[in-house]
């Protein structure tokens, strides 16, 4: 295997396709899983059983930000990283979510009076196992990411989405109710934790506790404190909700915001784990940072824009498919939210440049910012019920848009008018998109079948979205400018 620290720019563009093309091919594979899984279990369980557990899963994302004490993201920035700092970051990590563990678990009951509901408590103290097994992977996830080594982490991440997608449908089928959920999230990291270990082939020795150690404790702290942030901002409206309207409300809502996040998880996060280490690289080489960044904007948006507004239109009938009638509800909820998922698409990349930069402590300072504006929106929005909790997400959403990426670019050669010229083609094809989705669900196929529908309505957004590709880029935009890295940039 290659090595985890003595890693090379040697072939870093030969690298960084082939991790790319892993990334995306693996969280294909992932999002199937859990296409399939996700449409079994909502036949299977009632909208009770998902609010229940939706409950608890909220204080569990927000307390798992402490999880790796953001030192993950620290080490694929750190120039000189020994084993030495690798395992002092992940004894730290272990004893972390050791604590975080019995934490949650001595807070469980709190959860269940919070809500009025023991049920609530319940999953909480299961759930507190997450803590342990995110202590003891986040180090040799962290190593393989810097490396590269994609085809460890894909393996990984397949074998754990496909065993507790299983293992939830056998629970469900045997009438365990929301005791399937909780095991799918148990099973999902355990497995994850196990196929880790066994392919990285790294295990923690003696800790080096020098000025690098507490660089990356620094660095982490910005990091954790993000992470944190943003949890908070995008977990509050469940609880919000949860708290006011009871599981009957939230049930609809947790399914609805589930589907808005799928496509943009499924385009995102494959790239975000591959090009926030090679962006990295690239930290002493500003113009050729500029290019790289644009390009990669251009090509998320592309693919990413009209796929997650064609919601809007066809909310009803990916409801129906995935979830089936007695789910209409969401489908109202999934129509507020495809335009939030259409602009976080552009949004993620943001995130990538402030942490391949070292800019941890400006990402942390506009988590803030953000996350002021999420909850200040969703009390807004929240006597009108989740369908006024999505409307003012959608809102405060849009108007950030703009300030976010002003505000992630300064100091770098990356201008304004240049990202907003990245995203000109993208936006025109999702309106040429929108349009065609509007016109088939309303005119054309309104009293077909919902998968007809949906099937017609994918197929003439392709096929736009293929002949732009041809028309507009051609060859040159598929190739991610990667020759741009060929140069010989210092590995950072």
């Amino acid at each position: 295997m290659k090595p985890l620290f003595d890693i090379s720019n040697h072939q870093l563009a030969r690298d960084v396709r082939q991790a790319s093309i892993l990334s995306l091919v693996a969280r294909s594979t992932e999002y199937l899983f859990q296409f399939v899984g996700l449409a079994i279990l909502a036949r299977l369980l009632t909208p009770s059983d998902f609010a229940v557990f939706a409950m608890a899963t909220p204080f569990v994302m927000f307390i798992m930000a402490f999880g790796d004490l953001g030192l993950g993201t620290a080490l694929l920035q750190q120039r000189d990283l020994t084993e030495g700092h690798a395992s002092a970051v992940f004894w730290m990590n272990l004893l972390t979510g050791l604590a975080l563990a019995g934490l949650f678990l001595a807070a469980s009951p709190l959860l269940g009076s919070f809500y009025d509901d023991h049920r609530v408590a319940e999953i909480a103290a299961v759930l507190s196992l997450n803590f342990v097994f995110s202590g003891i992977t986040a180090v040799q996830r962290a190593l393989l990411r810097r490396a590269l080594l994609f085809h460890a982490l894909s393996s990984a991440q397949i074998a754990a989405s496909a065993l507790s997608s299983v293992v939830a449908i056998v629970f469900a089928l045997n009438g365990a109710g929301y005791w399937a959920l909780t095991a799918r999230a148990l099973v999902n990291p355990l497995t994850y934790a196990i196929v880790i270990w066994s392919v990285a082939g790294w295990v923690p020795g003696r800790g080096k506790w020098d000025q690098i150690t507490k660089s990356l404790l620094q660095y982490g702290t910005y990091s954790v404190g993000s992470i944190l942030l943003y949890s908070l901002g995008t977990q509050a409206d469940s609880v919000l909700i949860g708290w006011r309207f009871g599981s009957s409300v939230l049930g609809p809502y947790t399914l609805a915001t589930r589907l808005f996040v799928l496509p943009v998880s499924q385009i995102s996060a494959p790239l975000g784990n591959v090009m926030v280490p090679a962006l990295s690289r690239l930290r002493d080489d500003p113009d050729r940072l500029r290019r790289w960044y644009l390009k990669l904007l251009r090509l998320l948006t592309f693919f990413g824009f009209p796929v997650t507004f064609s919601l809007v239109f066809c909310a009803n009938e990916v409801i129906y498919i995935v979830a089936g009638p007695q789910w209409d509800k969401a489908a109202d909820i999934l129509r507020l939210l495809a335009p939030v998922g259409t602009l976080q698409m552009a949004y993620v990349t943001t995130s990538w440049l402030m942490q391949s930069q070292g800019h941890m402590d400006r990402a942390f300072r506009w988590a803030a910012i953000s996350t002021a504006a999420y909850l200040a929106c969703f009390v807004l929005g929240l006597p009108w019920g989740p369908s006024g909790v999505a409307t003012a997400f959608t809102a405060v959403n849009l108007i950030l848009f703009i300030p976010t990426f002003v505000y992630a670019t300064r100091g770098t050669t990356i201008g304004l008018i240049d990202v907003l010229k990245a995203m000109l083609p993208s936006a025109a094809l999702m309106v040429v998109s929108a349009g065609e989705a509007y016109t088939i669900t309303t005119f054309f196929a309104q009293d077909w079948h919902p998968i007809g529908r949906l099937l017609a309505t994918g197929f003439a957004i392709a096929m736009t979205m293929a002949c732009a590709t041809a028309a507009l880029y051609g060859r040159s935009f598929l190739t991610l400018g990667l020759e741009d890295l060929r140069g010989g940039v210092r590995l950072q």
